[in-house]
């Protein structure tokens, strides 16, 4: 049994079916893909979204976007423009950034489903904890690289699959709202295929530059 991958449309073969889970291999772009019948219900989705807690007097969450933000801080001048796209329900990244100075625009495809806010161009795209709920990775991309400017910053944050994880045991496929998830050499795939200038990757922290 094949699927067809939702990045570079390869067929993959299955590489973890269980009860609630059936997850593909890519041979292309080694992305590894939830089989499309267990995903969540958009009433589910956003349900399992709403549990996201986030506020802006949480240190933890502070200490877990502070990559991003200190990556926008190093690679993007104060007063740049960026796009919090996948804001989520309480657009806490947004609101640390501006903050540090930059202008922010947000962008949910359910809480906050603005898209006139896409048809601009920024210095930074940030995406934490989005890119791997993508259903349809290759439009999203497209999408993200169209609206950042030359030389522009799409950072995102994601906990990329290793060849020495378990995959069978391995916490991050359990969340059934991720649907789409990365190894190094996806990352080097939508460098290539993008044409995009650079990737870096930073433990969880992947920055491409235009």
């Amino acid at each position: 049994m094949k699927h067809t991958c939702p990045l570079c449309a390869s067929a993959a073969d299955s590489f973890l079916k269980s009860v609630k889970h059936h997850f593909f291999l890519c041979p292309g772009c080694k992305g590894i893909f939830r089989e499309p019948k267990h995903f969540l219900n958009p009433v589910e989705e956003k349900k399992r979204y709403l549990h996201h807690r986030n506020d802006m007097e949480d240190t933890g969450y502070y200490k877990f976007v502070l990559p991003i933000i200190d990556q926008v801080k190093q690679h993007i001048p104060e007063r740049g423009s960026g796009l919090d796209f996948g804001c989520g329900h309480r657009p806490v990244l947004s609101n640390y950034l501006e903050r540090e100075g930059y202008k922010l625009s947000v962008f949910d495809p359910i809480f906050q489903n603005d898209t006139s806010v896409l048809n601009q161009t920024y210095d930074f795209i940030v995406c934490c904890e989005v890119i791997e709920h993508f259903f349809h990775p290759s439009e999203e991309f497209v999408k993200l690289f169209n609206i950042l400017k030359p030389q522009g910053k799409l950072i995102c944050k994601t906990h990329l699959f290793e060849k020495e994880i378990d995959f069978d045991k391995w916490y991050y496929k359990n969340d059934p709202s991720h649907v789409f998830i990365y190894q190094h050499e996806t990352m080097n795939w939508i460098k290539n295929n993008y044409r995009i200038k650079d990737v870096k990757i930073d433990d969880r922290v992947i920055t491409f530059t235009k």
